[in-house]
């Protein structure tokens, strides 16, 4: 009966090797790193974070804390992008009638439009996967990806604690 534990536990991770060659090949793909109409993938994510802030919450803008948040990014990286995407005319920053110290990044028209193209584009990649997977396969993708952002979830803050 011993013996039989100790097989199954191996067999139990006999496929970390593969497991972990998966998550490889996502790491060597291009899919994220690729920059779209000129901006960074990360610019394009804020474009987007803040359109879809529109349509979930209707509201018109978000605060730089606001942002960091959403997308798991530091405050400072967050100004240094917003400040490019003002340079190129993408957001505005205006300031808060009742507290100056907060400001409220919104899209122009032209981050509006620009946000408009890459969530379509998004969803067609997406779509497309769905179409690829079949509904059942892509259900269970979904609850296999949020398990394991989950698992390095709490990796991370144990590993924070320690």
């Amino acid at each position: 009966m011993i013996l039989w534990g100790v097989l199954m536990k191996e067999d139990k991770y006999q496929n970390v090797d593969g497991l972990m060659e998966a998550f490889q090949q996502f790491a060597k793909m291009n899919w994220r790193k690729t920059t779209m109409w000129g901006l960074k993938p990360s610019e394009v994510r804020m474009l987007v974070s803040l359109k879809l802030c529109i349509e979930r919450e209707g509201k018109k803008g978000q605060t730089v804390s606001d942002i960091s948040k959403n997308l798991k990014v530091t405050s400072p990286t967050v100004t240094q992008m917003v400040n490019s995407l003002i340079v190129q005319g993408y957001v505005v920053r205006t300031a808060d009638a009742q507290d100056r110290r907060i400001s409220e990044i919104t899209l122009t028209e032209k981050g509006e439009h620009l946000a408009e193209m890459a969530v379509a584009k998004s969803r067609k990649t997406f779509k497309g996967m769905i179409d690829y997977l079949g509904k059942e396969q892509t259900d269970t993708l979904m609850e296999l990806l949020n398990g394991v952002y989950d698992y390095f979830e709490e990796l991370n803050e144990q590993q924070s604690e320690s």
